[in-house]
């Protein structure tokens, strides 16, 4: 582990699911699940996401994290030696024929990009044990799907915003949102957020691949004093970037991916503490003279 990063090894050379178990499996042998019910996402829940916008920051990252390796192509039931699959799982969904569709303008809505996705998750958990790789899988990429949605624009039966309150006409001094920033960089899990990631000092070439848009609290705070955000729901989304990005590269179940969640939930109640309007203007203090960008930094072996 190197500067606050955990590099996962490749999934194994293989084109197809290495476990796919007939008994034990959600919906069977005694499992939760006992009848196929497929995901349902509330219509206009996700109005927010573009299609173009969930294929590039929800499909694509998903895709190319370790655990997808199980989901990217439809399930070989025949090679597979899998009679019983289709009695089971019968509407079959992957990774793969879900960016065809994206490709091919097939969805009419967001909300059926995503019960495709969450499909995948569903049938995975039906058919496999408790436990088994291909589970434990599908319910880690489930966790990440669903953050990443969620730090996008919310989770998707996320109510109406309220009214915007005094704040949001007003507007927020960046001075008041100073002491937020500086909780996080003191926090003892940040270390690893605190400057932009060294990719190439750290030997990581495929990191700006799965990482398009990389962030850190150095460059947060920068871009405050610049006034580069217009309200405080700018600055929270960039923070958010942060936490999201380390899940993403490094997965929910590294120990960088847990400080990542943990330093999440600390932003949320730290920012409900302030009682900021997520719509409230960023007003620039006129006397702060900006700081320079951050530099990159190599950390230490």
């Amino acid at each position: 582990r190197r500067a606050g990063l955990c590099v996962l090894r490749p999934a194994p050379a293989c084109s197809r699911p290495l476990l796919l178990r007939r008994c034990g499996g959600e919906s069977h042998c005694g499992g939760a699940m006992s009848t196929y019910s497929r995901p349902q996402v509330p219509a206009g829940s996700c109005g927010a996401i573009s299609l173009r916008l969930a294929g590039r920051d929800l499909l694509k990252p998903i895709s190319k994290m370790d655990q997808a390796f199980y989901f990217l192509q439809p399930v070989d039931v025949v090679a597979l030696r899998i009679p019983d699959y289709p009695t089971i799982v019968r509407e079959p969904m992957d990774l793969g024929t879900i960016e065809k569709k994206l490709d091919a303008s097939s969805y009419a809505t967001t909300e059926e990009f995503v019960a495709d996705v969450k499909l995948v998750w569903y049938n995975a958990r039906l058919y496999n044990p408790v436990g088994s790789v291909v589970h434990e899988a599908a319910r880690a990429l489930e966790k990440a799907f669903d953050d990443r949605l969620e730090a996008l624009v919310g989770s998707c039966d996320r109510p109406a915003p309220p009214a915007p309150d005094s704040d949001a006409a007003d507007g927020v001094p960046a001075s008041k949102l100073r002491p937020l920033l500086r909780s996080l960089q003191s926090h003892a899990r940040s270390k690893p957020f605190r400057v932009p990631v060294d990719y190439v000092a750290l030997n990581l070439p495929h990191y700006p691949t799965i990482i398009t848009q990389p962030m850190d609290l150095a460059t947060v705070s920068s871009n405050l004093e610049r006034g580069r955000y217009g309200t405080v729901a700018d600055l929270r989304r960039d923070i958010d970037l942060i936490w999201q990005n380390a899940i993403d590269f490094n997965g929910p179940t590294s120990w960088i991916g847990a400080d990542a969640s943990t330093l999440r939930e600390h932003t949320k109640r730290k920012f409900s503490q302030s009682g900021f309007a997520d719509t409230a203007a960023i007003a620039l203090d006129a006397a702060a003279p900006p700081p320079a960008a951050p530099a990159r930094k190599r950390a230490p072996a």
